[in-house]
């Protein structure tokens, strides 16, 4: 997947875009969902770490201590690492497909298991969708702050308008729901880039492509108050990340 248009990293403070209105940064919609608790991620990590000890228990004794807790620690990191290179490859696919682009490169490692579930995928729309946008920034300007992201692919699918963004996840989040509300809000696109006026889609759905041939799509159906929740998100990002609660006192 191609850097987002208009995207920059911001130390301490996550993925923003800049604003081509304003020409300030703004936070992207995936940094202001990451505000949000998530429980299953302790236990992912400990299951990761017991993985990477069972797995190695024979040459752990080869290691001293402090090498046996850097090796372990960093074990939930390599595996994120490793799907989002691997997320990254489905999604790079798909949208190369989806745009007829010549240079389709066949996918490969772990990647290669998830190109049967995106075939499918396709497969399952032949003669109904047309491709319209894909990979493309969205900014939106309402609410208490400006925010922008960006949406894997906007298709016709039997003469409606779908917002679609991809997953490879083991499952669906709710808080994708959130992510498509959000920018199905926004009001400017960069298509080409250059900035022109967003009109919302019809349908939003997640598309999880899996292993083997399978694939999962969820239509969000609470579009309003999915937003609703995204816009309380915003303002406890901005509280966290601008506001200081405790004021300067003299001595």
């Amino acid at each position: 997947m191609t850097t987002p248009a208009l995207a920059e990293n911001v130390r301490g403070r996550g993925r923003h875009y800049r604003h081509p209105k304003y020409d300030e940064l703004v936070p992207s919609v995936t940094n202001v969902i990451s505000i949000l608790d998530k429980p299953a991620l302790p236990r992912w990590s400990a299951r990761v770490v017991a993985e990477q000890a069972a797995a190695m228990k024979d040459s752990l004794s080869k290691l001293d201590d402090a090498e046996i807790i850097d090796l372990l620690k960093g074990a939930p990191w390599r595996s994120s690492t490793r799907s989002a290179s691997r997320g990254t490859d489905v999604h790079e696919w798909l949208e190369r497909k989806l745009a007829l682009d010549d240079d389709l490169r066949e996918l490969e490692g772990e990647a290669a298991q998830y190109l049967a579930g995106a075939q499918a995928w396709l497969d399952s729309l032949e003669g109904r969708m047309e491709p319209m946008l894909t990979e493309v920034t969205l900014f939106g300007d309402h609410g208490i702050l400006p925010y922008a992201g960006t949406v894997d692919a906007v298709l016709l699918i039997d003469d409606e308008r779908w917002m679609v963004d991809f997953k490879t996840s083991k499952d669906i989040y709710p808080e994708a729901a959130l992510q498509l509300a959000a920018l199905n809000a926004c009001e400017i696109a960069i298509i080409e880039g250059k900035e022109e006026d967003f009109d919302p889609c019809d349908r939003l759905a997640v598309v999880r492509i899996g292993k083997d041939g399978e694939f999962d799509v969820k239509e969000v159906y609470e579009e309003s108050a999915c937003l609703e929740a995204f816009e309380a998100a915003l303002e406890l990002w901005t509280w966290k990340h601008d506001v200081n609660p405790y004021k300067e006192t003299e001595g």
